[in-house]
């Protein structure tokens, strides 16, 4: 048996054509936001979405598996957007974390992004994107079909 630890996994994929690699990387990928999508325990992942059997639960707790399990759920953060908008909470580090505006007040999503007059990047919606100047020097926001 294959002794798996961090420094040797380019090593043991090494055999493997490109094609190989990728056709693996895409199924593995799919299982994990798989996981993400109906989180579970590392034992879920590794036996029901990767359908392996006990013997794999060491060498993927040691590449880093378990961590996986314990950070991944798409719906953690969703929770904490709900949280976060109803009650009324601006911090700018979390917004942005979570992906929502940045603007006091706003709870869409961030879609836009760019450097305010000092240079801080700002995460915006849409609403409350960056204004742009036009050539007769009116200020407007983008419009949809530009």
């Amino acid at each position: 048996m294959v002794e798996y630890t961090k420094t040797n996994f380019d090593e043991l994929v090494s055999k493997y054509d490109y094609q190989a690699k990728l056709d693996i990387a895409a199924w593995v990928i799919s299982k994990i936001d798989d996981h993400g999508a109906d989180p579970g325990s590392f034992r879920h992942l590794i036996y029901g979405l990767l359908g392996f059997s006990m013997d794999a639960y060491v060498p993927l707790y040691e590449a880093g598996g378990m961590n996986i399990t314990n950070e991944l759920d798409y719906d953690k953060d969703k929770q904490l957007i709900r949280i976060v908008e109803s009650q009324k909470i601006d911090n700018v580090v979390l917004k942005q974390h979570l992906g929502l505006c940045d603007e006091p007040g706003c709870y869409d999503h961030a879609s836009c992004g760019w450097p305010d007059d000092d240079g801080v990047y700002r995460k915006t919606c849409y609403n409350h994107s960056r204004p742009v100047k036009e050539e007769n020097n009116v200020t407007s926001l983008p419009q949809d079909d530009e």
